[in-house]
């Protein structure tokens, strides 16, 4: 036994092994439960020590260093500012590659390293500069708690965005965080709360790509409205912002990229949304696949993974009101394959139009249209069996 105490992890032989499990059998009852605890302390603490890879280990360690030595600074040098921004930076073009509650959580570790040096230091440019990186650490948050269906965790997040953006004087930023409020607002069937949002963040949005997305969620929330002229000339306001943009380089969009990007294919993308809630099909499918041609271009790695499946599911949504069945269960059948872990709620509500437009009498008397809907049905309940949620760790 005093070997077995100096080395825990040697396996005793058969025979003493025995020998143990008679002790146990014979051993008074509090003996067995006290035993049992031990062994699931065991077993939980096994599982926790699971063998990381070394370059996580490593990263970890690095990350770990990093905010130690930001913290015990005495005042938030250039350094600490730069490895703020590159950590927004990494989080913002992961955010469509990663699982989203890990890109939830290395958003939240920076905005609460920003906040604890926000209350070491005084000096203002430091303060502008630290007040820049708390708005964006918000606005990837809250675009991922949307993302997940957290729509109240979302706008209380995309609001701190937007007031952390006006301490900082960054433009830019608050009318992205604007922007995506009034995307709150047109998905909660509130498309005139959703104008007065995107019409506060064209009021400060500089000219260019930050104007250019502004139009377009506009059009989503026109569509919903159900006003097709008001889509319709707010898309083509948009396209002269695009040009401007050519002109106007724009931090976020340009710098940062990722997630705050807003190019021609999330642009064509918005726009067939738009044009599917108008039920144009035509034109929706027009626009999804220019998105779609679009995203094709770009690398594998780098290809976000929700953007291309929405506008790839608001193809099949068209091609059902272009009465083209076919071609819609042709473009599911990667979506039916996506894991269950990066899946969204936008995802989700888009291919519950699809389903909807099943249910169309048109649809009823055809078998395979049936079938379509029941597989539909059955990812929509694996996706929301999915525990994922971001409800108590803002």
């Amino acid at each position: 036994m005093a070997k077995w105490d100096a080395e825990p992890e040697i396996i005793p032989q058969p025979s003493m092994q025995q020998l143990l499990d008679v002790a146990l059998e014979k051993a008074p009852e509090t003996v067995k439960a006290r035993f049992g605890l031990l062994m699931e302390a065991g077993a939980k603490q096994s599982s926790d020590v699971q063998r990381p890879e070394p370059r996580e280990v490593m990263m970890a360690a690095a990350q770990e260093s990093a905010e130690d030595a930001a913290l015990r600074a005495v005042r938030c040098d250039v350094d600490s500012i730069n490895d703020l921004h590159d950590r927004v930076v990494s989080v913002a073009r992961a955010y469509s590659s990663r699982p989203p509650m890990t890109v939830f959580a290395d958003a939240r570790a920076t905005r609460d390293l920003t906040r604890s040096l926000v209350e070491q230091t005084r000096r203002p440019s430091e303060l502008i500069d630290l007040y820049f990186v708390m708005g964006k650490t918000n606005a990837l948050m809250a675009s991922i708690a949307f993302d997940l269906g957290n729509w109240q965790a979302a706008g209380t997040l995309a609001n701190s965005a937007t007031t952390y953006a006006d301490l900082a004087g960054h433009r830019s930023l608050q009318a992205w965080a604007l922007g995506l409020q009034g995307t709150l607002a047109f998905w909660r069937e509130e498309p005139t709360r959703s104008l007065n949002f995107i019409a506060r963040g064209l009021a400060v949005a500089p000219e260019g790509a930050s104007r250019y997305r502004l139009r377009y969620i506009a059009s989503r929330a026109h569509a919903v409205n159900g006003d097709a002229g008001a889509a319709a000339e707010v898309l083509a306001a948009a396209e002269r912002d695009r040009e401007a943009a050519q002109k106007y380089p724009d931090e976020l969009h340009d710098e940062i990229r990722g997630e705050f990007t807003f190019d021609d294919a999330r642009a064509a993308a918005c726009a067939a949304a738009a044009w599917l809630h108008l039920g144009d099909g035509k034109q929706a499918a027009r626009h999804a696949q220019l998105a779609l041609d679009a995203y094709a271009v770009v690398p594998e790695a780098q290809r976000p993974f929700s953007p291309v499946t929405g506008a790839r599911i608001d193809l099949a949504a068209a091609q059902l009101l272009l009465r083209d069945r076919d071609a819609a269960e042709d473009e599911l059948s990667t979506v039916f394959a996506l894991p269950s872990v990066l899946r969204n709620a936008s995802l989700t509500g888009r291919i519950g139009r699809v389903k909807s437009l099943l249910d169309a009498p048109r649809w009823r008397t055809d078998p395979g249209a049936k079938e379509l809907a029941d597989r539909i049905t059955d990812w929509l309940g694996d996706t929301a069996s999915r525990p994922e949620s971001v409800e108590g760790v803002i």
